[in-house]
C-alpha cells in the first residue's frame, strides 16, 4: 500500500509491546501506592507506578473522595499517628488552601480539593522520576516458582510490560495474587460503595448551621418519594467557598465490569436526586445549587488476600499489638452492610490498634507485597483498616520492606529492621502547625452519629 504524502501506513505487528523496567513496580496509585512509589524513590530505587484509571490518584481523585481518615489519635487534640513522605502532601494542601481539619466522632478528619491531591502526585512523579502508566489494565502476571517476573499490560497504545524485582499491590483488589492463581477471600455479605459528589453555587453559610439531622429527616420523609436508599451519612461545607461535599448514597459494587459502570451509574441519580430534595425542601440553601464533581463509584471492599496473619475483629477491637506491627490507626469500624446506612463501632481516647506486615504477605508469592484495603482481614476489621491514614502508613512499610529485602523472600523479611526504619508510625504523636483551625460540626450528631 502507497503512502500518502506526510503519512506512513502501520500494523499492530510493527509495534511491539513497550517494556519498561525498574527495581519496583507498584500497582495502584491511591494512598497505599503513591506512598509506597515516592517511599521507594527516596530509598534509592527506580520505580514504575502502574494504574488502570487515566489519572494518578486512585480513589483520592477519581472517587472525589475529599476526605483522609485514620490519620490521628482519638481525643480533643489533633494527634498525627502517620508519617512519611505523605507529609508533603499535607503541608501543600494546607499552604494553597485546598485542606482544612474537621472534627467528628471524637477523632479528626483532614477534608482536601481532589483536584489539589491530583496535581500534587503529579508533580511528585515528574520530580521524582517514577515511570507513570496510568491508563494499564494488568491483564497477565507472569510468575514462576512463586516469584513474579513480569507484568503483561494493555493499554490505548498497544501492549506493554513491566519487568522488576519486587511489586507491591496496592490496586484495592489483590489484581497480583488474582491473576497469579492465588486464593483470595471475598465478603460472603455485601459491602456497599459509594458515590461522592460536590455540589456547588450552595449558600454555605446557611448550611453551616444545619444539623445533619436535618438532612436525614428530609431523606426519612421523602426519600421514597426520590428513590433514595442511604438515610444517614456525611453532607459537610468545603470552608472558604460555596461547595458542599455530598456522601449520601449507596451502591452495590459488583466484580464484574458492566455491573460495576451501572453502579456508578444508579449512584450518579442518587446524587440528582438529593439535589433535587434539597432544592425543593431547603431553597434558600440550595436554589442556584448545582454538581460541580460526581465522583466514580468508591469501593469499600473487593477482595483480600490469604497471608501469613489475619486480622479479626477482635484483634481489631482489643488494639493487641501483634509482634510484626508496622502502623496503626485509631478510626472506627466503619462497616457499609446495610443500603440504608453505616454500622459505627467508636473506641474511646486511649484505644489503638495496629496491622501486622504478615497479613500484607500473599501466600504462594515471595516478591509480592499489598497495601490498602486488599490485606488479609476480615470485612468488619478492614472496615476499620481500609482508610487513607493506614493505608499511607502500609505504602511506606511495603516499600521500605521491599528495599530491606531486595532479593529473597519477603515472607522472611527482618521484622526489627522493618519496625526501626518505619518506627514513627509505631510511636510517633504529631501536632501539625497546620492543625491549628478547626472546624467542629455542627447539631448533635457532632461527636456521635453521621461521620
Amino acid at each position: 500500500m502507497a503512502d500518502f504524502p506526510g503519512m506512513r501506513t502501520v500494523r499492530i505487528q510493527d509495534r511491539p509491546a513497550q517494556v519498561y523496567r525498574g527495581d519496583l513496580c507498584v500497582v495502584g496509585s491511591g494512598a497505599g501506592g503513591l506512598s509506597a512509589a515516592l517511599e521507594a524513590v527516596r530509598l534509592g530505587q527506580k520505580v514504575v507506578i502502574v494504574d488502570a484509571a487515566p489519572h494518578i490518584g486512585g480513589q483520592a481523585v477519581g472517587a472525589a473522595l475529599g476526605t483522609i481518615c485514620g490519620l490521628f489519635r482519638n481525643g480533643p487534640a489533633p494527634r498525627r499517628l502517620t508519617h512519611g513522605v505523605m507529609d508533603g502532601l499535607f503541608d501543600a494542601l494546607f499552604a494553597q488552601g485546598d485542606a482544612n481539619l474537621r472534627r467528628v466522632r471524637g477523632t479528626f478528619i483532614l477534608d482536601y480539593v481532589p483536584n489539589a491531591w491530583m496535581r500534587w502526585a503529579e508533580r511528585q512523579i515528574a520530580e521524582t522520576g517514577i515511570v507513570p502508566l496510568p491508563g494499564a489494565i494488568v491483564r497477565q502476571v507472569e510468575h514462576r516458582d512463586g516469584i513474579v517476573e513480569a507484568l503483561a499490560l494493555s493499554t490505548r497504545f498497544g501492549d506493554a510490560r513491566v519487568e522488576a524485582n519486587r511489586f507491591i499491590d496496592a490496586s484495592g483488589d489483590a489484581v497480583l495474587p488474582w491473576l497469579a492463581g492465588q486464593e483470595l477471600r471475598e465478603s460472603e455479605k455485601p459491602v456497599f460503595g459509594t458515590v461522592m459528589a460536590i455540589l456547588e453555587d450552595v449558600d454555605t453559610d446557611l448550611c453551616s448551621g444545619y444539623p445533619r439531622s436535618l438532612y436525614h429527616g428530609l431523606i426519612r420523609e421523602h426519600g421514597k418519594e426520590f428513590g433514595l436508599v442511604r438515610a444517614e451519612g456525611p453532607v459537610f461545607v468545603i470552608p472558604g467557598t460555596r461547595k458542599l461535599l455530598l456522601n449520601l448514597t449507596h451502591v452495590e459494587t459488583p466484580m464484574e465490569t458492566a455491573g460495576l459502570a451501572l453502579a456508578g451509574i444508579e449512584g450518579r441519580r442518587q446524587v440528582d436526586a438529593l439535589l433535587s430534595l434539597f432544592q425543593r425542601e431547603l431553597p434558600d440553601a440550595f436554589g442556584e445549587a448545582r454538581v460541580a464533581v460526581y465522583g466514580n463509584a468508591g469501593l469499600r471492599q473487593t477482595r483480600t488476600i490469604v497471608g501469613r496473619s489475619h486480622v479479626t475483629v477482635e484483634d481489631v477491637a482489643t488494639g493487641a499489638r501483634p509482634p510484626d506491627a508496622i502502623a496503626r490507626t485509631t478510626w472506627p469500624i466503619e462497616m457499609h452492610g446495610d443500603m440504608a446506612g453505616a454500622d459505627w463501632t467508636v473506641f474511646d481516647e486511649d484505644h489503638i490498634h495496629y496491622i501486622p506486615f504478615g497479613a500484607m504477605v500473599p501466600e504462594g508469592l515471595h516478591n509480592v507485597v499489598v497495601a490498602g484495603r486488599c490485606i488479609d482481614a476480615e470485612p468488619a476489621a478492614l472496615a476499620s483498616l481500609r482508610v487513607m491514614g493506614p493505608c499511607f502508613a502500609m505504602g511506606r512499610a511495603a516499600a521500605t520492606a521491599a528495599h530491606l529485602n531486595a532479593s529473597g523472600s519477603l515472607h522472611q523479611i527482618d521484622i526489627a529492621a522493618l519496625q526501626d526504619a518505619v518506627s514513627d508510625n509505631l510511636t510517633r504523636e504529631t501536632t501539625d502547625s497546620w492543625a491549628g483551625d478547626i472546624v467542629r460540626e455542627t447539631g448533635p450528631e457532632a461527636e456521635g452519629k453521621g461521620a
